[in-house]
């Protein structure tokens, strides 16, 4: 077998070949032994022949002497003495500028943190490799990697709860505004994809910590669309990795609007609020990519700006006396549109293996595809329960709704729990849809999950969002007063997360 360069400590410390399956590999659990996932900082190791000692063989500066068979040593003639002393260099460390409570923060990135924001190792990889080098040269976006490093490692010392008043966190994401700030005047960074990387990890941030006020992490997400149209405006691109930097902030922005459109009470962000349902859903000639960072598909993300959409058109604020007859029919006939796709959605990925995109998929084991296809299941019910409920106004005791509630608990279950680098780390959004129309058996069940997840991957919002829930459950009016409408009368800008 060949040595495993992405598995456990134990098997590549034994160059054999890892399963890599979470929390603990088939070696592992055979041999009844501790298993560990670590990523490690590796500095030098060139190849000999790539090597500056290697290249002087190359060019004949060195002869090699075999004294003994299959023992040699490298000689070259004396040289003459230098006219001045030869300085000694020191490595570089390129984290020679942080504190060692920064290193710190740094390495529990590396290791932990972001295993929460990726669901498999490849992702993990690849976020690392794009943004620690980025944030060593940027300081807007060292300081916001810091504070959801912050977040995530107060959150393991069981301080969920008081991670919004934690002076460690204010002070990094004050530092990072103020650097951004400034940032955003400098003509040689502004536009830049460390910006926009800034902007999206001050937005993890803030909803991480469990952020409930307007103008939090919204503005983070209104701000990146601002420096994606300025970059889109000058022609701007940045190809890094094999997808390049710049797609993979493309697919997070993307996502993370079609969640807000999905679950918040606010109006759409970007321009699909005004955009015919039908050019909403079907504007992607690509393939139906499952997308890896979110754990839905493009069109099933399109579907969810469509409801967001729909739903703000028929919000009270924007009507005029009511709402109107022509009106209500229209916002029945988007529901109906809007169930179709889903509906289609479904079908068509019954019978087929879902795609992922370009180089993905040969990182995922047969296990991930499972798990990715149960957790894009669980958002296409999640999708419906938007339906019925925001738009179509149906009783939460309906059959169809109650029928994706259990769903969605059935492929939470299978997908299980994991502390990181797995679809479990996306179910916070389906959970939250799920328990606002629980029935009081699946209530428990919802409670159970969303602790477990919290319990697991440690991130703060979960806990609001089992907060929140206990109170939607207690406060609600009645049966037909909605999550939506709940947030409207409490003043809050939530989004599950």
């Amino acid at each position: 077998m060949s040595r495993s360069f992405t598995g456990c400590k134990r098997c590549k410390a034994r160059r054999q070949k890892c399963d890599e399956q979470r929390p603990i590999c088939g070696r592992c659990k055979t041999a009844g032994a501790q298993c560990r996932y670590a990523m490690q900082l590796q500095w030098g190791g060139r190849a000999f022949s790539r090597s500056r000692f290697g290249a002087c063989v190359g060019h004949g500066g060195m002869q090699k002497l075999e004294y003994s068979p299959g023992e040699f040593i490298y000689t070259t003639k004396a040289s003459p003495p230098p006219s001045e002393p030869l300085a000694l260099t020191r490595p570089v460390d390129p984290f020679s500028s942080l504190s060692s409570d920064q290193k710190a923060l740094l390495h529990h990135f590396l290791n932990d943190a972001s295993q929460i924001t990726a669901c498999h190792t490849g992702m993990q990889r690849d976020i690392c490799q794009m943004l620690v080098p980025m944030a060593l040269q940027t300081p807007s976006l060292l300081y916001a990697t810091m504070a959801l490093s912050a977040i995530h490692l107060q959150a393991l010392h069981n301080q969920s709860e008081n991670v919004k008043s934690a002076p460690e966190i204010a002070r990094f994401m004050a530092l990072s505004l103020e650097h951004f700030r400034a940032e955003l005047q400098d003509p040689n960074v502004k536009g830049s994809d460390a910006l926009l990387a800034t902007a999206r990890t001050l937005c993890l941030a803030e909803i991480h910590s469990g952020a409930i006020h307007p103008n939090s992490w919204r503005a983070h997400i209104e701000g990146a669309r601002a420096l994606m149209d300025a970059c889109d405006n000058r022609g701007a691109l940045s190809p890094r990795s094999s997808d390049g930097f710049r797609r993979y902030l493309d697919r997070w922005y993307r996502s993370i609007v079609s969640l807000t459109a999905l679950t918040g009470n606010g109006p759409p962000i970007g321009d699909v609020a005004g955009q015919p349902i039908l050019s909403t859903i079907n504007q992607h000639d690509s393939p139906d990519y499952l997308d890896d960072y979110w754990g839905f598909t493009v069109n099933l993300a399109a579907v969810f700006r469509g409801i967001g959409a729909a739903a703000w058109r028929s919000h009270p604020s924007q009507q005029c006396g009511g709402v109107a007859q022509e009106d209500e029919f229209s916002v029945h006939h988007e529901a109906a549109v809007l169930e179709s796709s889903v509906r289609r959605l479904m079908d068509q990925e019954a019978d087929s293996q879902p795609a992922f995109y370009p180089g993905v998929v040969e990182g995922l084991s047969s296990e991930y595809i499972r798990q990715f296809i149960l957790c894009n299941e669980a958002f296409q019910h999640s999708a419906l329960i938007q339906i019925h409920r925001r738009l179509r106004k149906t009783p939460a005791s309906s059959p169809e709704v109650q029928a994706s509630v259990k769903r969605i608990l059935e492929c939470t279950a299978q997908i299980g729990p994991s502390a990181g680098l797995s679809p479990w780390t996306m179910l916070t959004t389906p959970l939250f849809i799920a328990g606002c129309e629980a029935g009081d058996e699946d209530r428990e069940k919802v409670r159970q999950l969303l602790s477990c997840l919290h319990d697991t991957i440690r991130v703060p919002n979960v806990l609001q969002s089992l907060r929140f829930l206990e109170q939607y459950w207690t406060s609600q009016i009645d049966e037909n007063e909605g999550w939506n409408q709940f947030l409207d009368r409490m003043k809050f800008d939530f989004i599950p997360y």
